[in-house]
């Protein structure tokens, strides 16, 4: 489970919201809040200000790291406050070459758009961080009027990474209900009573058996850990059939792995950068090996 999480922050609601999630889902990390003055973006510049744009947006970071402060204090926590000037991606991923071992982060700044996606530094963050990382969607009054972890969906594809990301849920959310997920991937888009009998009817044994197998190694590892989990599967593609049994059965945050067995390298797999790009709740990518977890 996370020790020490970075939380950047821009004034806007959703980064606050990462800040809420922190304080609600990891109440023994050691918490560092970053504003990242970045000179090449004016914020709110006043025209016929005396103060210069680097003064101006400098001043407003210190503006938003203070009522940070105040809310972390509000919760009997104490935050490392940091002020630095740069792209605030690059920034962000300095950091997480430390100690920091998870980052949480707004899906995206203030923006007209409504509708779930990725800004361009949140993008850039979880294609290129070394650690695991939480995108947070929700506006701050969202996070703290739901009831976290409460049901937290987990998608398995076999990888290290998934197994990952399944300890991280164990682990770090022992009073959670645990849904580990799969989808099974059919090459057809038809009822399976129209393949019974024909060659795609042992594709469907096939898919559904190692279903099966990922669901005993998942349970092999909760019961390792006093857990406990329930099991489900979908016909569907990856990113869709995960997004669509989230909204259906209302989970209240997913957890999976960074990429699945198609990488090696440290790379945000297409599945996961979908799922974080589309979904409206709050969504943790996992690195690692589960091997060498510690508790």
């Amino acid at each position: 489970m996370p020790q020490h999480v970075l939380v950047p922050i821009d004034g806007s609601d959703h980064a606050h919201a990462g800040l809420e999630y922190c304080l609600t889902s990891f109440p023994d990390a050691s918490l560092t809040v970053l504003y990242v003055v970045d000179p090449t973006y004016d914020h709110e510049a006043a025209v016929g200000s005396q103060t210069t744009l680097h003064e101006h947006t400098k001043e407003r970071g210190e503006q938003v790291l203070e009522r940070a402060a105040r809310r972390v204090s509000d919760c009997d926590r104490d935050i490392e406050t940091i002020l630095r000037t740069g792209q605030p991606h690059t920034e962000i991923l300095s950091l997480a070459t430390g100690d920091v071992d998870h980052i949480v982060l707004g899906s995206h700044g203030e923006s007209p758009i409504t509708k779930p996606f990725l800004g361009r530094v949140s993008e850039a963050v979880i294609r290129r961080t070394p650690v695991s990382t939480t995108i947070v969607p929700e506006s701050t009054t969202a996070i703290r009027n739901r009831d976290l972890p409460g049901d937290v969906l987990i998608p398995v594809d076999g990888s290290a990474q998934a197994d990952a990301a399944l300890a991280y849920a164990l682990e770090t959310f022992p009073d959670a209900t645990h849904t580990v997920f799969h989808a099974l991937s059919f090459p057809f888009d038809r009822p399976r009573s129209e393949v019974e009998g024909t060659y795609l009817e042992a594709v469907v044994t096939d898919r559904e058996e190692q279903a099966e197998e990922l669901f005993e190694s998942a349970t092999t590892l909760s019961d390792e850990l006093g857990s406990s989990i329930e099991t489900e599967t979908a016909d569907g593609l990856p990113a869709q059939s995960i997004l669509e049994y989230a909204e259906v059965n209302a989970c209240d945050q997913i957890v999976m792995g960074a990429h699945g067995r198609s990488l090696r390298a440290r790379l945000l797999g297409s599945v996961a950068e979908r799922v974080a790009r589309r979904s409206p709740r709050t969504v943790t990518l996992v690195q690692g090996d589960p091997r060498s977890r510690t508790t």
